[in-house]
């Protein structure tokens, strides 16, 4: 699982869909993809996926016990059908695989500082820059030790209370928060967690990108700077 995570966040930090092109410049229809994406719902069980460049999939085949939730993150493995109108892509959805939704928030008192959980969390720190930020999703891959990950609950905070150890002009800081919710540790995995960073946006406004303050469990603080991609 952690090295196709790791394959998955490859293609979600490329700008188009992965592929290995037959001769004729299309898409092969024995691959199966898998990326990262927003859900969509359309109404009577139907729905559809967005990745973070904005790019739209319909799955016109598609498992029929799948509820879809609208606004959730989730990867999805599928191959390529032909062309549909109004969607950029048009799939023949395998599996859906949700991962944490969360949404970045500002903490403005101590209060609701000491409310956030302060259980470590690592990452693969080799592939670390595959992380996705964008105005819209902050997505990570992060490992910790579980035994019932739904237990666990993570935020990305702008922290008001106190100020940050290491700041650059330009870079909005963030922390990552986790709480294990009482989970009796068990294997380090890895599993992916997404964020919206609408809630933000107003902190982000002018910012060329952020300073993320990871507290891991075994490597003390780490501070990721991430930049905002280039306006389109």
């Amino acid at each position: 699982m952690k090295k196709f995570g790791l394959l998955l966040l490859t293609a979600l930090a490329a700008s188009t869909l992965p592929a290995c092109n037959n001769d004729d410049g299309g898409y092969p229809y024995n691959y199966v993809y898998g990326i990262i994406t927003t859900v969509h719902t359309l109404g009577e069980g139907d729905y559809y996926f967005e990745r973070d460049n904005g790019q739209t999939l319909y799955p016109s085949e598609k498992p029929s016990l799948y509820e879809a939730r609208e606004g959730s993150r989730a990867i999805i493995y599928f191959d390529l059908l032909e062309g549909l109108p109004d969607y950029d892509y048009n799939i023949r959805l395998f599996g859906v695989e949700d991962i944490y939704t969360g949404a970045a928030e500002v903490v403005t008192t101590q209060e609701e500082l000491d409310q956030l959980g302060s259980d470590g969390a690592g990452f693969p720190t080799a592939y670390w820059e595959y992380f996705n930020f964008t105005k819209k999703w902050l997505t990570l891959y992060l490992l910790y030790p579980v035994t019932e990950n739904d237990k666990h609950e993570f935020a990305v905070i702008v922290n008001k209370v106190s100020a940050p150890e290491q700041s650059e002009e330009g870079y909005l800081n963030l922390e990552l928060r986790h709480s294990a919710g009482g989970d009796v540790a068990g294997y380090t995995l890895g599993y992916y967690v997404s964020f919206d960073m609408e809630p933000i946006a107003a902190e982000l406004e002018g910012k060329k990108g952020i300073i993320l303050r990871i507290d891991t469990r075994e490597n003390g603080t780490k501070y990721l700077k991430m930049d905002l991609p280039a306006e389109q």
